[in-house]
């Protein structure tokens, strides 16, 4: 069962569901959900897969609600604002895990906006590893432009090969001059429907 907390961010109160490990905690991780405008919550699938598995490897994790949805303050700000929030949450949470490594996931629209954050972090305090799933990178049909800033680091792309929100291809060309690694599930639409048990091996045989 997870815990809610709130904490302060730039616009107000950030509600924060938090998971803990039986034992020993050897770490923390903050994970990002889809866009709540599209109905994206913390306890999503995707997000609350990512969640299990770093828990299991003894991190304690937290799951913000983006600004205007669950009991966060602020209204929706096109992943700008929610970037902010994120790095707040972040801040707060490394104050808070001293000496700890620090993960990071995002699934979506949550992909998005943690890589806007971890792009923003200084080199020293980024995660230490970072998971993206189905990682917006040019127009979503009926949605926005997402422009994804180029990152480097210890990271993990998962991406279903029929997806129809954030195309592949577009992922394919935003990741070609950065030379980064991806992994494809072939025929997984956006939301990974049928492929949580590789959705898990993926991530399993990643983190370390």
């Amino acid at each position: 069962m997870s815990e809610q907390i709130f904490i302060q961010g730039p616009v107000g109160q950030i509600e924060v569901f938090v998971d803990y490990p039986q034992g020993e905690v050897k770490g923390f991780a903050v994970v990002c959900h889809p866009h709540p405008l599209q109905g994206g919550t913390p306890q999503h699938k995707v997000p609350t897969l990512l969640a299990q598995m770093f828990v299991e490897r003894g991190c304690i994790v937290y799951r913000p609600s983006f600004r205007g949805s669950g009991q966060s303050t602020g209204v929706h700000n096109e992943g700008f604002g929610e970037t902010d929030d994120i790095l707040e949450v972040i801040r707060q949470m490394r104050c808070k895990h001293i000496g700890l490594p620090f993960y990071a996931g995002g699934f979506s629209f949550g992909a998005h906006v943690m890589a806007k954050s971890y792009h923003a972090l200084p080199d020293e305090i980024k995660p230490k590893q970072l998971i993206l799933c189905g990682l917006p990178t040019a127009t979503v049909a009926g949605l926005r432009h997402y422009v994804t800033p180029e990152i480097k680091g210890d990271i993990l792309f998962i991406h279903g090969e029929g997806d129809e929100v954030t195309l592949l291809s577009d992922l394919i060309a935003w990741a070609k001059p950065q030379r980064h690694l991806l992994t494809i599930l072939p025929s997984a639409n956006h939301f990974f429907t049928g492929y949580l048990k590789q959705l898990r091996i993926a991530i399993s045989r990643f983190l370390i």
